[in-house]
């Protein structure tokens, strides 16, 4: 008789491993794979992930607040080039125009203000020239002053005018002509310059002209210097008349210095042709008697 082995429960039967006998994994065979919680280091245990924090929600507004007023805050940068001078002006949506200050010709980058304005005039010196020569003119076509003599001959004038914008009266100049005009514009600043010297230049001409006689015109250089002096000084007392103020100074003026007068220089006078001609006649003749005499 064979005898069985009782199992009372007592005792538990274990398998063992392949690892444990050393035989190998049976070809193909993949490795049994245990699942489980990966076991924890450290003693404080698991923490949970703190929430993120929110100031990128801030930081984004304020970002794209300040790419859309970029261009206004560099609008407001300004500058004045070396030979122009600035007056700026207040006036945004949200406050009335008012003066703010004079802008020295030349100055470094500066904040104007938002939605402000800077008016730029000449500092340097301003030619107006009246003249029937290409290039050498102020008009877009031939031009001259026309003025009759004592004995009704017709002469005509080329002539220049050198002067300088007085900056110390820059405020009533602004306020009272280059709104007006806007000189503060190449196309402005012409018509105020043809509305205000070209009509005082010719009334001067005119009244010095009346005063002498063609012959003395043309032939005696002393008279003609002694009627460019007197039209210089008319010139002057005309415009601070019309304008109410010496806007226009001498060439040489310097801020918080005497103004000066502009100064008018005649470049040319010529008579009409026949007159000159008939002067011409009268000349040889004289030279021919002479030569007679002789």
């Amino acid at each position: 008789m064979v005898e069985r082995e009782e199992d009372n429960g007592d005792e538990r039967h274990e398998v063992p491993r392949r690892e444990e006998l050393g035989e190998p994994a049976p070809l193909g065979a993949p490795e049994p794979v245990v699942v489980g919680r990966a076991p924890r280091t450290g003693g404080a245990g698991w923490r949970p992930r703190p929430p993120r924090s929110g100031w990128w929600l801030l930081v984004i507004p304020v970002v794209l607040v300040g790419l859309a007023l970029a261009p206004t805050f560099f609008s407001g940068l300004k500058k004045t080039p070396r030979d122009r001078v600035g007056i700026s002006y207040g006036g945004g949506p949200f406050e009335g125009v008012h003066f703010q200050r004079i802008v020295d010709p030349g100055s470094n980058l500066f904040f104007n203000g938002f939605f402000d304005s800077l008016y730029l005039y000449p500092s340097d010196q301003v030619n107006y020239i009246v003249s029937e020569q290409q290039g050498a003119r102020a008009q877009a076509s031939p031009d001259a002053v026309v003025a009759p003599t004592r004995d009704r001959v017709q002469a005509s004038y080329e002539v220049a005018v050198y002067f300088k914008l007085n900056t110390d009266q820059l405020r009533d100049f602004h306020e009272q002509l280059g709104l007006r005009y806007e000189a503060f514009t190449t196309a402005g600043w012409n018509d105020l310059i043809n509305d205000t010297f070209r009509q005082q230049i010719e009334n001067a001409l005119q009244e010095e002209t009346r005063k002498v006689a063609v012959a003395d015109l043309v032939g005696d250089a002393d008279l003609l210097v002694e009627l460019q002096d007197n039209v210089q000084t008319k010139l002057t007392q005309r415009l601070e008349d019309a304008l109410g103020a010496q806007f226009f100074c001498a060439p040489t003026f310097r801020p918080g210095a005497d103004c000066g007068d502009p100064t008018f220089v005649i470049k040319k006078v010529d008579i009409p042709t026949s007159v000159a001609q008939a002067f011409e006649d009268v000349r040889t003749s004289e030279i021919q008697i002479e030569t007679k005499e002789n």
